[in-house]
Formats: structure tokens, sequence, C-alpha cells
């Protein structure tokens, strides 16, 4: 079978990211949430993995999370 992406899944997954590892995959949610033309449900995945990432990054290194329209 192939192998499973690196994206971090979980909190603990998250925790061992540096801030820079973590910008760059909130930067690839951030743009399949705004910039790909997707269904509406991978649109809304795609944005609540954006703002867990962002809330991850808020949690673990003090940077604010943009506030953010929920569903």
């Amino acid at each position: 079978m192939g192998e499973r992406s690196r994206a971090p899944e979980t909190e603990q997954d998250a925790a061992k990211l540096s801030l820079n590892e973590l910008n760059g995959w909130i930067s690839i949610a951030e743009f399949r949430a705004s910039k790909l033309r997707l269904s509406a449900s991978l649109k809304k995945s795609a944005t609540k993995r954006l703002v867990w990432l962002e809330g991850q990054r808020e949690k673990l290194h003090g940077v604010p999370a943009p506030k953010r329209n929920r569903f």
C-alpha cells in the first residue's frame, strides 16, 4: 500500500512540528479552502482543517488565529 500523508492529524502530530512547518501546512490548507474549485463538502472540510491548524498554531506557538466564519 502507499504511504500516508505526513500532514498532522492529531494534536501530538502538530506538537512535533516547528512553527515554519506548521505555517507550511496552514498555507496548503488555505490554498485548498479558498483558491481551488471544490464541492461544498470538500470546501467545508478544507476550511475546518484550516481552522484546526490555525488553532494548533495559536495553542502551541502563541500566534493568534484569524477570525473565520464557522459553518
